[in-house]
């Protein structure tokens, strides 16, 4: 029988009660730390994104932060009854039972909430170390209640601790070197003759009992043979800052960096090598030695993970699935969606968040703090100079590649861009530069700081008569206005009573609405600028970082704190967080069918409703998103997004329209769901996969790799 492939989809108009998903995506984000269970099972603690599990089989990320209310993951533990623990930043320590399928905190007795450091003695006693005004906790019920160990301990920043075989524990400290228990964490002793490096970010310790201390500030990494008793600095080549330490079952010494990468040595540290190719990211926060002699690496900067399976001798990036990046921009292009990630670069969605794909051809800056699209559709990329690299990009093709256009500009760390109605493009930048326009798409630019007593800009906004308006940020005065396309500029922040601009945008009425830093708030002018009247009745956070507009008028703030929703002009804010899982916000946009979607700070991007790539809002309670990778060899990725429990075939055919596998026929649960499908060997090079439920189902194509 011919195989029929229907798509029925219902469409209703849209709404404006926000409830928030997330978006597939961006991939990628800050890895702080690695730890393997005792069933092979390696789970990664991210910046805003909580915990994930390694799924091997499909070389993906599966989130696992179910009960996790603190999202900034610094450490993860094992006990010996395989209960996991990760100590977060602000919110304690949480404990999962079922393999991090749900969380609990359990902080009992933990006065200070900020955990950057775990780690569990042979008897399953936990001890935890914590930023300054801490020191060292310990639970020897799992978890259940603390207590505070710090006798002899002169610093209370302990950002590394581990465990001898003899149950001996180390402390490192961030400024005072290296501590040393030998009664359980009853007592501490200062053990740091010969660490000229007093701030520890990491120690390791071998099979032999020798000691290693990973230091920051030029330092490098030592070595003890003695138990601590005497340190040895070692000559690790041009590498200045050692956070992550581990060793491979042969015994061999590996190192992950701040910007140089990883290092291994064969000869207890004795010499070393630098080990980087496929490491993309060179800033090592994490790394993990499996059973089977696998690497994985955690980086910074939005690097992700990565793994080896040739002994830490070369890389591969292994972010699918891993949703932990920090977006800084975001731009609607019709129905496509731009996201500007800091560190790696920009991603572009035509699926309403349901996939991503990073287009970073030709751009040398990957820091983004801002982008613009102009009326013929090219796109403006604003870049924090960091590493040698900033400006402004721009592209002609959709994002599919980028050319450095920074001829005239002086100072290229570049925070606001805005396009007024001829198309004439303006941009803000910070360490003094001011502000800057181009008449002819960005080929050349001209400094325009006439009048501009605070040359450090945030952000930008036009309204109707092209007039401009700038916030600045450091300077006492806050806004700035100019009617002359630039050409000089005035002070328009009476009212202002903070006066570092964040964020700044405008409804169709012309009234303007600024976000301020250090718990200003919201602001609002009715009278172009001239007046402010501070406006935060209901903003329970008051340091908002991005603002957006709907066509209703509608005002959404971003914030540390989530976002906040007012419907009244700015009088009141509602908080609107259902489903916002990272509420840390960085930026916000607003495309034509009223769906917001927000960058966050460690949760990718995070969007109201479901976006179709036609613009609009689905009703029917699944969404089926693009194999990943496609085209693909060997294997490849199904994700697909349930809103309510269900009944789900998932079947695959060939081009005939012949069935070839069967990969889900079950009642599931809501959630986002991942399938990994494995080709035959000599199977056809066009298949479709068919998403069917009770009254709705939807197909697409996939292609094998020649």
């Amino acid at each position: 029988m011919k195989l029929t492939f229907a798509l029925l989809l219902a469409f209703t108009s849209i709404t404006y009660a926000q409830t928030w998903e997330q978006t597939n995506g961006p991939y990628g984000g800050d890895v702080r730390c690695l730890v393997m269970d005792s069933n092979h099972n390696i789970f990664a603690g991210t910046r805003g994104g909580g915990v994930l599990r390694f799924e091997d089989n499909g070389n993906t990320w599966a989130p696992m932060s179910n009960g996790l209310t603190a999202t900034d993951v610094w450490a993860l533990a094992v006990t010996q009854g395989n209960d996991l623990f990760a100590g977060t930043l602000g919110g304690g320590v949480f404990r999962s039972e079922d393999g991090g399928a749900s969380w609990t905190a359990v902080n009992n007795g933990l006065t200070f909430p900020f955990v950057v450091t775990l780690v569990v003695n042979s008897v399953g006693e936990i001890f935890a170390g914590t930023f300054e005004g801490g020191g060292v906790y310990r639970s020897t019920d799992n978890g259940e209640s603390w207590s505070l160990i710090i006798n002899g301990l002169t610093n209370t920043y302990v950002p590394a601790l581990a465990v001898n075989s003899s149950d001996e524990i180390f402390a490192g400290s961030w400024g005072s070197g290296i501590f040393k228990s030998a009664d359980n964490g009853n007592t501490w002793t200062a053990i740091d003759s010969g660490v000229t490096g007093q701030y520890i970010t990491a120690l390791g310790i071998n099979s032999h009992g020798d000691i290693f201390a990973g230091t920051d500030f030029g330092e490098g990494i030592f070595r003890s043979i003695d138990n601590g008793n005497t340190w040895t600095k070692l000559p690790l080549a041009s590498s200045n800052n050692v956070y992550a330490i581990v060793f491979d079952s042969s015994g061999n010494v590996f190192a992950g960096t701040y910007g140089d990468g990883i290092f291994y040595s064969s000869d207890n540290g004795d010499n070393w090598s630098q080990v980087n190719a496929g490491l993309t990211s060179t800033f090592v926060l994490s790394m993990l030695v499996d059973s089977d002699n696998n690497f994985f690496a955690g980086t910074y900067f939005g690097g992700g993970a990565f793994r080896s399976e040739d002994g830490g001798q070369t890389w591969m990036e292994i972010n699918t699935g891993l949703i932990a990046t920090e977006v800084r921009a975001l731009a609607v292009n019709n129905n496509e969606i731009f996201a500007g990630t800091y560190g790696i670069g920009i991603f572009r969605s035509q699926d309403g968040g349901e996939s991503w794909m990073k287009i970073n051809n030709g751009l040398t800056a990957k820091y983004i703090s801002c982008l613009a699209i102009n009326s013929g559709g090219d796109i403006f990329a604003g870049a924090d100079f960091i590493d040698g690299e900033g400006g402004i990009f721009r592209s002609t093709d959709d994002g599919e590649s980028w050319v450095e256009v920074n001829n005239g500009i002086i100072t290229t760390d570049v925070r606001a861009l805005a396009i007024n109605s001829s198309g004439e493009i303006f941009a803000g930048t910070y360490l003094g530069g001011g502000v800057y326009r181009s008449t002819d798409n960005g080929d050349t630019w001209t400094q325009i700081n006439n009048g501009l007593t605070c040359p450090y800009i945030w952000s930008f906004t036009i309204n109707s008569d092209d007039e401009l308006f700038a916030g600045s940020a450091g300077c006492g005065v806050g806004v700035f206005k100019s009617t002359d396309n630039g050409d000089t500029w005035i002070a328009a922040d009476s009212g202002l009573t903070f006066t570092d601009i964040t964020a700044l945008a405008i409804n169709s009425d012309n009234d303007l609405f600024a976000g301020t830093y250090y718990g200003g708030g919201m602001f609002r002018s009715t009278d172009d600028g001239d007046n402010w009247t501070q406006i935060n009745n209901g903003l329970t956070n008051t340091n908002p970082s991005a603002i957006t507009i709907d066509s209703a008028n509608n005002i959404y703030a971003g914030t540390s704190g989530g976002v906040f929703k007012s419907m009244d002009n700015g009088d009141n804010w509602v908080e609107t967080n259902d489903g916002l899982t990272a509420i840390d916000i960085r930026a916000l946009t607003t495309n034509s069918n009223g769906v917001i979607f927000a960058g966050t700070a460690g949760g990718g991007v995070f969007r109201t409703g479901t976006a179709t790539s036609t613009g609009h809002i689905i009703s029917s309670n699944f969404f089926l998103a693009q194999n990943d990778p496609n085209p693909f060899n060997g294997n490849t990725v199904i994700r697909y997004r349930l809103s309510n429990k269900e009944q789900v075939t998932l079947k695959v055919f060939d081009a005939l329209g012949r069935e070839v596998s069967t990969l889900v026929d079950a009642i599931e649960a809501p959630g986002l769901k991942t399938v990994l499908f494995n080709a035959p060997p000599s199977g056809s090079r066009i298949y479709y996969y068919t998403l069917q439920m009770k009254e709705h189902s939807e197909t697409r194509k996939m292609l094998v790799a020649q």
